[in-house]
């Protein structure tokens, strides 16, 4: 039994100490890339934010901005992106995903083009899927508590339906927003274009005829994956087939 004990006290301080010395590794990484970015050495920045793991908010957020310093604004976007379904209320991140989009005349393109669609998306998008799933758990235990109480308190009973009422239906919201960014990321994941341009095609065909044209930095779906080739869609509806090459996941694949 010591023995056991005694191993499992000396696994845990390795895995203690190989966690400290990776968290004092990125944090060296992410002082050194500040640096480099402070000289003027956008690109060389960049390299050294890719290689920090695991990335936070603001890992993407300075990633971003070294490639909008580069000049390749669709990886910008991309970044800014990322950073902001980790922190969707950073008012840097959003300010500097909107002003990069308006720079590559995507802001239009990449809106939802019905008022209650973009009400919806920015109630979605307001939180990280985090967030939703504590709410989703709060107001679930708020209303069993309630519903429980209830039933032994009977005086208190209209008050405690009320609260009942409006936390599961607080509930059900949550659980409507975190199941729409799940599925999405698993049916539909959201992508970036970073090519400077791209053609939609009618087919997954190199000579196929064009049904539109990509811009850098425009946000898409991906409705069907063949390797080379992505069934996309606009935020208007447009589908197309596109080059794999050109377009860039939002949410990294395991």
């Amino acid at each position: 039994m010591n023995l056991r004990r005694n191993s499992f006290k000396i696994s845990a301080a390795i895995w203690l100490v190989g966690l400290c010395v990776a968290f004092a590794g990125a944090g060296d990484d992410f002082k050194s890339a500040n640096q480099l970015y402070d000289a003027g050495k956008f690109a060389e920045a960049a390299a050294v934010y890719e290689k920090i793991e695991p990335k936070t908010a603001y890992v993407y957020y300075n990633l971003g901005n070294a490639h909008f310093r580069e000049g390749k604004l669709g990886l910008a976007i991309l970044d800014y992106e990322r950073a902001r379904r980790l922190a969707p209320r950073d008012p840097d991140i959003v300010a500097n995903l909107k002003f990069a989009e308006q720079r590559l005349g995507v802001d239009d393109v990449n809106a939802p083009p019905h008022a209650w669609q973009r009400f919806l998306r920015s109630i979605i998008e307001s939180r990280s899927s985090t967030e939703w799933g504590v709410y989703e758990l709060a107001a679930l235990w708020l209303t069993a508590l309630a519903v429980g109480v209830c039933l032994y308190i009977p005086r208190l009973r209209t008050g405690l339906l009320a609260i009942a009422a409006v936390a599961f239906v607080g509930f059900a919201a949550s659980v409507c927003a975190l199941g729409h960014e799940v599925l999405s990321d698993r049916t539909a994941p959201a992508a970036v274009v970073v090519a400077a341009e791209t053609a939609a095609r009618f087919a997954p065909m190199p000579d196929s005829t064009a049904h539109f044209k990509l811009t850098e930095g425009t946000r898409v779906v991906i409705r069907e994956d063949r390797g080379q080739w992505l069934f996309v869609e606009r935020a208007d509806g447009q589908q197309g087939w596109a080059k794999s090459d050109c377009i860039e996941r939002v949410t990294l694949q395991s």
